[in-house]
């Protein structure tokens, strides 16, 4: 293995940092296969290396993988946090969508639950719930038909916001699974 070979796979193991060392061991020796493979096959080293690209990208490819599919089955939200953190990273779309979706979810998903619980409280007869529909204000018998509509509404916009952003985030990692070596013909 040349020297070259040997500082690419330095650097994309480093770069691997953050996933646990059997993956990133996994990693590299998934790579070291496939640049074997090629060297017996005909081809040079630099023309593979070449071919697998930037390390940051592999990288970046490989945490993917990780993330979305051997990562652990029970979402923490510490998990949750890392998933967003390297979507986030991965380009300035993401740095705008994922945030704006994920607070769009969020938000309306909270309203939703609080619109509901006011309408409860407002229709048992616990006073300073105000609902007004315009300047018309609901008539207290009306507050939990109305909070049921209004909430069933804002937590649609939750669910539709969740699901752009799960959506999106698929996108992503099946655009960064396409770049790992055993996604790809030699």
């Amino acid at each position: 293995m040349s020297p070259k070979t040997r500082a690419y796979l330095e650097k994309l193991y480093q770069l691997l940092e953050k996933m646990p060392e059997d993956e990133r061991l996994d990693a590299i020796r998934e790579i070291e296969s496939h640049i074997a493979e090629g060297v017996a096959g005909g081809q040079s080293e630099d023309a593979i290396l070449a071919r697998l690209g930037d390390p940051r990208v592999l990288a970046k490819a490989y945490r993917s993988e990780y993330i979305m599919e051997k990562g652990p089955a029970k979402r923490s939200f510490a998990n949750v946090l890392m998933m967003v953190g390297f979507y986030c990273s991965t380009g300035l779309l993401s740095i705008i969508v994922i945030p704006v979706l994920a607070t769009l979810a969020g938000g309306f998903g909270f309203s939703a639950v609080l619109v509901l619980i006011a309408g409860f409280l407002r229709t048992l007869g616990v006073t300073g719930i105000q609902m007004n529909l315009g300047p018309v204000e609901v008539p207290t018998e009306w507050s939990m038909v109305v909070s049921t509509i209004v909430g069933g509404i804002v937590g649609g916009i939750a669910y539709l916001s969740w699901r752009g952003l799960r959506i999106y985030m698929n996108f992503l990692s099946a655009s960064y699974k396409k770049l790992l070596p055993s996604s790809r013909t030699a």
